[in-house]
């Protein structure tokens, strides 16, 4: 595991036994999401007492679709980096295509799924196109969900 590299293993909860994945660098040296994980999860025991950690922030940025394909931006594998630093949350991401016309779409839909969390007074999206997407970088579930794996 590189150091600059935060790994987070967490069940999303919505099926069980469900364990998914993410690799969460920081955001000075953006990787792509494709290394197995080790690592607790957050709970909501942290947010109650108004701790935000980036387990809570991936599990929320399940709720964020790509309209295009339907399928939520974590296991697309567009997300690189999340990072919580005083009332901070910041997001590395891509997107499948440099010319993607629903950006805006995916990153306000960001800040409505974060919008919320206590003590977090800013959401950041940085959007990065390296390393680039590809269909390598999604999650089993993604394939599953796309009729690419059974």
């Amino acid at each position: 595991m590189n150091k600059s590299q935060g790994l987070v293993q967490y069940s999303s909860g919505q099926h069980p036994g469900d364990m998914r994945t993410i690799i969460t660098p920081t955001i000075e040296e953006p990787a792509s999401p494709v290394e197995e994980a080790t690592a607790t999860a957050g709970d909501a025991l942290g947010l109650l007492g108004g701790q935000v950690t980036r387990a809570t922030v991936a599990d929320l940025l399940y709720q964020v679709i790509d309209p295009e394909i339907g399928v939520n931006i974590v296991d697309l594998g567009l997300v690189f980096g999340i990072r919580v630093v005083d009332g901070e949350v910041l997001i590395t991401m891509t997107l499948t295509t440099p010319g993607c016309p629903l950006a805006g779409y995916i990153e306000d839909s960001i800040h409505r799924a974060l919008w919320g969390l206590p003590g977090v007074a800013t959401i950041k999206v940085d959007i990065v196109w390296d390393p680039p997407w590809g269909p390598e970088l999604m999650s089993d579930q993604a394939k599953i969900e796309l009729g690419w794996m059974r």
